[in-house]
């Protein structure tokens, strides 16, 4: 292989890392031979994955490739995925990673909003080749990169070097408007947020963080970043074992992992189907969760099959990757109501501001989050509107120029300053005049025996706003009459009892394992 020629930035050697490259293939320096990455088809060491990400730019940098081109990875959380990330950061490209389970007009909506000029696939999807707009198709087949076809130099832009405000990849999230929404994060925001958790989380060398999420949610970001970060061992877990509570566990234990990050559904069904099983797991000594609620009968039911095990609360969004760490006391009080977020991570600082933009320094106010710091996102990917209302001038220095990040989510201050999440500002509405805050129906809902899982929804009947709750029940356990659920919601506002209720033997979820909303308001016409 000839030499890359690179194009740096000019920073010394001996700063810390500040490119995304740097900051994954650190340890291939340090500790060579260590096992990076465990995957169903093998393992990569961290000089494998070093070995690999150069190769992989090489190829990229020989098919005319130039500063700032998107790059779709449309793969697996593989070794080689996380190659191609470090080859894109190389020479600047802008990756964008999609996940093989979407839906094929998703995909092709992200090509066409993207422009991207080359589009990366498993060879098994080779069938498939797209014409249009003189993309190029890449196609894996084990380690081996194969391009077909080279850009013509009319479309080439030039070459430049790689600084730490350069793009390094756009992710997409679902939009209200039906068209997915482009989050950019440039290489300094991700590392401010890397760094962060690296630090908060402490892994040590001989960690085997096991990963489940999907390449184009930003949890899979966390995973590997915190992973390779540390020095440690990413294990991957096949997608299809989450629907398979007994083998997803001897998974975790025939790979000895000793950190599981999930979303809290993952547990609830392994607390469901599983849970004398869970306590085997002598080598699970942490976990950390994130994207929806953890419900407090879980992590006490948790915390009872393995007392050693560390629980982490990690908050935010994809604007910012997430933006704050809380560690779940052991024991939780089965007294606790809501779990502390905590503060904001070294280099951010979470706002708490009223309806009128002012900051809220007293306990139990309810405000809305604003996030600020270098760990934001530059905007939308070709949506100035939509950026233009998330990324604000900062209420309490508007002279400043500084841009903070509209979050969206509710919440108020506890005795220490700390933060309890209530919800979200879209889930809010309207019911005979008074304002309802779904989250805090279905937190409700969480505690009635044997539930498993929970969403409330407002749903538009011909003009009259009814909320519908939908609810699936542990197994082998007796499904509630409706009166039954209604009756021990007495204690509500009446407003804020379910008007329907209706009985689902699993909530469906987006790609990303969040409920999906949209399909059950969808299901209940």
């Amino acid at each position: 292989m000839k030499e890359l020629k690179l194009h740096p930035g000019n920073y010394p050697d001996d700063w810390q890392p500040v490119l995304l490259h740097q900051f994954l293939l650190q340890y291939a320096q340090i500790s060579p031979d260590a096992i990076a990455i465990i995957s169903a088809k093998g393992q990569w060491s961290y000089q494998d994955l070093s070995h690999y990400s150069y190769l992989y730019a090489d190829i990229l940098d020989n098919c005319g490739l130039a500063h700032g081109d998107r790059v779709v990875l449309e793969l697996e959380p593989s070794p080689q995925a996380v190659a191609l990330f470090a080859a894109c950061s190389l020479l600047g490209l802008v990756f964008v990673p999609v996940s093989p389970e979407n839906p094929p007009e998703r995909g092709e909506k992200i090509l066409e909003i993207t422009e991207a000029k080359l589009h990366i696939r498993a060879i098994s999807q080779e069938k498939n080749i797209d014409k249009l707009h003189q993309r190029l198709q890449g196609f894996l087949e084990g380690n081996v990169l194969n391009i077909k076809g080279r850009l013509p130099k009319e479309v080439r832009s030039r070459k430049s070097s790689v600084i730490e405000s350069d793009l390094a990849y756009i992710i997409f999230t679902s939009g209200t408007t039906g068209i997915p929404k482009g989050i950019m994060m440039t290489h300094r925001a991700a590392l401010v947020f890397f760094r962060a958790l690296v630090n908060y989380c402490k892994l040590n060398s001989s960690a085997r963080l096991g990963t489940i999420a999907p390449l184009q949610f930003d949890f899979s970001l966390l995973d590997i970043s915190l992973t390779l970060g540390s020095g440690a061992t990413l294990v991957k877990i096949p997608r299809q074992l989450s629907l398979m509570p007994q083998k997803f566990l001897r998974y975790l234990d025939r790979y000895q992992v000793t950190q599981l990050n999930c979303v809290p559904s993952i547990w609830k069904v392994l607390l469901s189907y599983a849970a004398k099983d869970i306590a085997k797991l002598q080598h699970l000594h942490s976990t950390l969760f994130a994207g929806e609620p953890f419900a407090i009968a879980d992590i006490l039911t948790l915390q009872s099959l393995l007392p050693q095990l560390r629980m982490i609360n990690c908050f935010g969004q994809s604007e910012s990757i997430a933006c704050s760490f809380s560690e779940v006391p052991n024991p939780l009080s089965p007294d606790t109501k809501n779990l502390s977020i905590g503060f904001a991570h070294p280099g951010a600082e979470m706002l708490l501001l009223d309806e009128q933009k002012q900051e809220i320094k007293q306990p139990d106010q309810v405000g809305e989050i604003y996030l600020r710091g270098a760990n934001l996102f530059s905007g939308y990917w070709r949506n100035p509107e939509a950026t233009k209302k998330a990324l604000i001038p900062n209420p309490l220095n508007s002279l400043s120029g500084e841009k903070v990040f509209r979050t969206g989510d509710l919440a108020y201050k506890g005795s220490q300053g700390e933060l309890y999440l209530v919800g979200r500002r879209d889930l809010q509405v309207k019911i005979m005049g008074n304002r309802v805050e779904l989250a805090e129906i279905e937190g409700k809902l969480r505690a009635y025996p044997d539930i498993n899982q929970v969403c409330a929804i407002a749903i538009n009947r011909q003009g009259n706003i009814r909320l519908a709750a939908f609810l699936s029940v542990e197994k082998n356990k007796t499904v509630p009459s409706a009166q039954e659920v209604r009756f021990f919601c007495k204690d509500l506002p009446h407003y804020m009892i379910p008007s329907e209720i209706y009985f689902v033997d699993n909530l469906p979820q987006t790609i990303n394992g969040k409920i999906d909303r949209k399909a059950l308001a969808d299901s209940s016409e």
